[in-house]
């Protein structure tokens, strides 16, 4: 008896590598899944093919770690000082406050590059 290993033609074997043999499921909204379709659709791929795509292609934002994010505090409680000086500047004069102003830009700038590069570096930075 021949087994169909041993039949001649036929596609050749695909590797351990290329088989797709693993499933990954996860739970969707109707409008996430039908945004997903779409998308495929648009792209001429199959859902799943699209979807692999994505997944290779993809970039994560990672989660700030505690010393940016307590930098970031710090940075965004020099805006309650930045809006003080602002009104202080209103009511007496940009002179009042220049020697002020500039030694808050130094901190500010002291803290942000208290950042780390990983955060000060990313794509579509937030500051």
């Amino acid at each position: 008896m021949t087994g169909i290993r041993n039949k001649p033609g036929g596609r050749p074997a695909k590797s351990r590598i290329d088989k797709q043999n693993r499933v990954v499921s996860t739970k969707l909204t109707e409008l996430q899944f039908y945004a997903i379709r779409k998308r495929a659709g648009e792209a001429g791929l199959r859902v799943s093919e699209y979807v692999r795509q994505a997944v290779v292609s993809a970039e994560v934002t990672p989660r700030l770690n505690r010393q940016d994010a307590d930098t970031i505090r710090r940075l965004a409680g020099e805006a309650n000082n930045i809006n003080q000086l602002a009104h202080r500047a209103n009511a007496g004069g940009f002179a009042l406050v220049a020697v002020e102003l500039v030694k808050l830009k130094n901190r500010i700038v002291e803290i942000i590059n208290r950042l780390s590069d990983d955060w000060k570096n990313k794509k579509g930075k937030r500051i």
